[in-house]
């Protein structure tokens, strides 16, 4: 699975969460961007400990 999927999918879901969920699942997407654009392709496996600060 693709980072652009998984931000697809969220996006989508986004649509039928309640108010109260939405700050949580945008948080979410941001992130999943984030980690995209910066080059992190299997967030799950990724070694974060030798990212600068």
């Amino acid at each position: 699975m693709t980072n652009a999927k998984v931000i697809e999918a969220l996006q989508q879901i986004r649509t039928y969460c309640t108010a109260a969920q939405l700050d949580s699942l945008d948080y979410v997407i941001e992130v999943m961007k984030k980690l995209d654009k910066d080059g992190v392709q299997n967030p799950l496996e990724a070694d974060y400990t030798k990212l600068e600060k």
